[in-house]
């Protein structure tokens, strides 16, 4: 029988929150991914202040010598101090990085550890910051743990002062290229793709006019093909009208946004079904490409999926599985199915409360 590896992994604090040095987060084994011989974390830790002791930013296990993951902070001043634990020894990794934390500044933080490759690396915002190996790699190996995973105080540790964001937990090594993924935040300006979740289509056009009469020229909203078309499948996320949004600002969840289409300058537009406005199969609410500046009926919320509630809260991030739904005409959610056009192109609609497998996208950034 072929057995196969399931990439699994979880977003436990959207955040951010703000911690203490006795304040700590629990996170049971069981309801973490499940882990073979490879793991990742990954985060975002803003320091306000250095402490006089080793302060621990996440420990799993159930002691102090079971350590698998585990990253302090050094005294005095916050340099990464990551380990694990061995069947050689219960405490080996690196020591220290010559970087150090800045204080009061967002850092982003990745840990990827694999058995396997007999290897930890660790980044700091997006760069390669260290990394350790196991030499004896025939008889070394790294031991995993059922233990809870702390995040903060820690057995007989301290936690650390500041706001940490964005913890995610891999049950897989992330390479450079999913690390620098991860580090890049989605913002307002950003050139994104929106992948059909079920089908893996992408969210395109192809310049056919809805008629509407001359003075009323809208373009049909398809998914179309499974490898990016840049003319087509590339959208620029924007602020609505009276938000107050600056580029380069992080997008926030569970917010009111807008895309404008990359190559037509045309937004992403939906209305309701008066006068016959309905998909041509399956007699749904239109999806449309509409000229002019942003107005609210191309106003969308956004929401993020996770395993464990219905919506996250945070900011958004590269990878994302989302739901968009209609601002103006009852919150209904951006929706496609495999129900062909006659060009062979998917119909995309909005249909439905967000429930739907057919209601989520995964959001990718385009360079």
């Amino acid at each position: 029988m072929m057995k196969f590896a399931v990439k699994e992994w979880a977003e436990l604090i959207s955040g951010p929150i703000s911690m203490k040095e006795q304040d700590q987060r629990i996170f049971k084994h069981a309801d973490l991914p499940a882990v073979k011989d490879k793991l990742s974390i990954t985060l975002r830790l803003k320091i306000h202040k250095h402490f006089s002791d080793w302060s621990t930013v996440f420990h799993k296990g159930t002691e102090h010598s079971i350590r698998t993951p585990i990253i302090q902070l050094t005294p005095n001043k916050s340099s990464l101090h990551a380990r694990f634990t061995g069947n050689w020894g219960s405490n080996v990794g690196i020591g220290e990085l010559d970087d150090v934390l800045t204080l009061n500044k967002w850092h982003h933080i990745a840990y990827t550890l694999s058995d396997p490759e007999k290897r930890l690396d660790i980044y700091l915002d997006g760069e390669w910051a260290g990394f350790y190996c196991i030499e004896k790699v025939k008889t070394n190996k790294v031991v995993f743990n059922d233990g809870p995973l702390h995040i903060g105080r820690a057995i007989y540790h301290h936690g650390f002062n500041g706001e940490i964001s964005n913890v995610r937990y891999f049950n897989w090594r992330l390479s450079p290229e999913e690390v620098m993924e991860d580090f890049i935040p989605i913002v307002y300006g950003s050139k994104i793709a929106l992948i059909h979740l079920s089908t893996g289509k992408y969210l395109s056009t192809k310049g056919i006019k809805y008629d509407f009469g001359p003075n009323n020229q809208q373009y049909m909203i398809i998914c179309n093909g499974q490898e990016i078309d840049t003319e087509n499948d590339v959208w620029t996320l924007i602020g609505t009208s009276g938000k107050g949004i600056n580029e380069g600002d992080p997008v926030s969840l569970n917010n009111i946004i807008g895309f404008k289409h990359k190559s037509t300058g045309y937004c992403l537009h939906s209305h309701n079904t008066n006068n016959g406005k309905v998909t041509p199969i399956s007699k749904q609410q239109q999806v449309t490409l509409r000229p002019g500046e942003i107005g609210v009926d191309d106003e969308w919320l956004i929401r993020r999926y996770n395993p464990t509630t219905s919506y996250d809260t945070g900011h958004l991030m590269n990878g994302d599985i989302i739901g968009l739904f209609h601002n103006k005409t009852n919150k209904s959610a951006l929706y496609s199915h495999a129900v062909l056009l006659g060009d062979g192109s998917q119909e995309v609609s909005c249909s439905g409360d967000g429930s739907e497998s057919n209601n989520k996208w995964r959001i990718e950034l385009v360079n």
